[in-house]
């Protein structure tokens, strides 16, 4: 009985290693994954819907790991001669550390990691960026890009659905324009001042008429204090919308 009981802890812990290895195995396919994107823009989108969730995952395999091992230390340390019962409890005190390993890591990555991934997004984002020709590229600001942007990028970033950077080669004249999703971004909260504050649902309180703008309200939900708030984004009229597309015409063909 002995021998069985001193084997099982043995496969415990093996079992253990092979679940620490599996975590690592998702966190390098991750990295892995995000070093073969070539484009900024697709790096930017796939670290932020994948990341979180690629290390939530890594985690609870950790997690999984640190019980089984559990299971094999605390066993070893007891010795065989305890009752079958008492590896029971073992077994029971394991889980709970392997859960609370687990956990914790993953209020981490749910209410402080996002503070840390919109740094790194940023790094993305707005590293240097060199033309074809090998030069130097300037980012736009927000006045200085309208006139590379058509009406409908326009109406996206005032909408709030998606930002877009222009880049240009001074030199050259090469121009990038690179659009980025902003659907999946999460804000910070006034209430709890975590970065947890998340899009749910959007609706048209006012419709834009020929000369009146219309109202667009975006509604935003909590994942930690469950605070709820809304922002309201003006939609310009038709008018207003005619003649900004008139002035980007006339801008283009110049």
């Amino acid at each position: 009985m002995e021998n069985v009981i001193e084997n099982w802890l043995n496969l415990s812990i093996i079992f253990g290693w092979f679940f620490l290895g599996y975590s690592a195995l998702i966190l390098i396919g991750y990295h892995y994954q995000l070093k073969t994107l070539k484009r900024r823009t697709e790096q930017y989108k796939f670290a932020s819907e994948k990341e979180i969730k690629h290390y939530e995952r890594a985690g609870n395999m950790f997690g999984v790991a640190v019980a089984l091992a559990s299971i094999g230390l605390i066993g070893k340390a007891l010795g065989t001669s305890i009752e079958l019962y008492q590896y029971a409890f073992v077994v029971f005190v394991a889980a709970i550390i392997g859960m609370a390993v687990g956990y914790a890591i993953k209020v981490y990555l749910d209410y402080y990691y996002p503070f840390i991934l919109e740094k790194r997004l940023h790094n993305i984002r707005f590293r240097p960026m060199k033309s074809i020709g090998g030069h130097e590229m300037q980012l736009l600001n927000e006045n200085e890009e309208d006139i590379h942007l058509t009406s409908e990028m326009i109406d996206e970033e005032n909408e709030f659905s998606a930002d877009y950077d222009v880049w240009i080669d001074n030199l050259t004249g090469e121009k990038v324009i690179e659009k980025y999703d902003t659907h999946f971004h999460t804000l910070i909260c006034e209430e709890c001042n975590y970065r947890t504050l998340m899009d749910k649902h959007e609706e048209v309180i006012t419709e834009p008429s020929l000369k009146e703008d219309g109202l667009l309200r975006k509604h935003y939900e909590c994942s930690y204090c469950g605070h709820k708030q809304h922002i309201d984004v003006a939609l310009p009229s038709m008018e207003k919308t005619q003649e900004i597309r008139e002035e980007l015409e006339v801008e283009h063909n110049h």
